[in-house]
C-alpha cells in the first residue's frame, strides 16, 4: 500500500513538473511592411519581429513587439550608379516592446554599467514616426543621470545606443 502512494505521489509531482515547464508558446502578432526601393537607396517600415531580427540579433532576449524603420544604402556596385563599389550603409530607428521578466533581465544587467559616454541626449531617440504613446513617455523621461550607453544584446557594437521606457527600448544604429 505505501508503494501505490509513493507512485501516487510521484506522478502528481512529474505532472506538475511538466506542467510548469511547458514553453509557453507566443501569440503571432500581425504585422505590418512597407518597402519603398530608389536608385541603390532601400527603405523599410514594418512591425515584422522576423524581418527585424535578420537585422539585430534576437538570440538572447526576444521582444513579443517591434516597430522600426531601417534604411540601407547598397553601395555594392549592383546598379549603374557606381563605377567603383564600396562598402555599404545602413541606419535603423527601432521601438522594441518586451515583457516584464525579459525586460528586467536586459535592465538589471545594462542600467547598473558605468561607462565613459554618458548623458545621450534624448531628442536623438524621437524619431519622426514614433508612436505618440512613446514619444510621451520619451518626453516626460526626466531621469536627471541618464546613462544612455550602447546597446549591448543585440550585435549593434557601438553604433547602437539604446534608450530604456517602461518594457520598452528605443534603440538607433547606424554603420560609418
Amino acid at each position: 500500500m505505501k508503494l501505490f502512494k509513493y507512485i501516487q505521489l510521484l506522478l502528481v509531482l512529474l505532472s506538475l513538473f511538466v506542467s510548469c515547464n511547458k514553453i509557453a508558446t507566443k501569440e503571432k502578432v500581425p504585422s505590418e511592411k512597407q518597402v519603398s526601393k530608389d536608385s541603390n537607396i532601400t527603405k523599410i517600415r514594418s512591425t515584422d519581429i522576423d524581418t527585424l531580427g535578420r537585422i539585430l540579433d534576437f538570440s538572447n532576449h526576444q521582444p513579443i513587439k517591434v516597430e522600426f524603420r531601417y534604411t540601407l544604402i547598397d553601395n555594392s556596385g549592383k546598379n549603374d550608379r557606381l563605377s567603383v563599389p564600396g562598402p555599404s550603409d545602413s541606419s535603423l530607428e527601432a521601438v522594441l516592446y518586451f515583457d516584464k521578466k525579459t525586460f528586467k533581465a536586459l535592465e538589471d544587467f545594462e542600467l547598473n554599467l558605468e561607462w565613459i559616454e554618458q548623458h545621450h541626449n534624448k531628442e536623438i531617440f524621437n524619431f519622426e514616426w514614433l508612436p505618440q504613446d512613446v514619444r510621451q513617455e520619451l518626453e516626460q523621461d526626466d531621469r536627471p543621470n541618464y546613462k544612455g550607453h550602447p546597446d549591448f544584446f543585440f550585435g549593434t557594437g557601438v553604433n547602437g545606443k539604446a534608450w530604456y521606457l517602461d518594457q520598452k527600448i528605443i534603440l538607433t544604429t547606424y554603420t560609418n
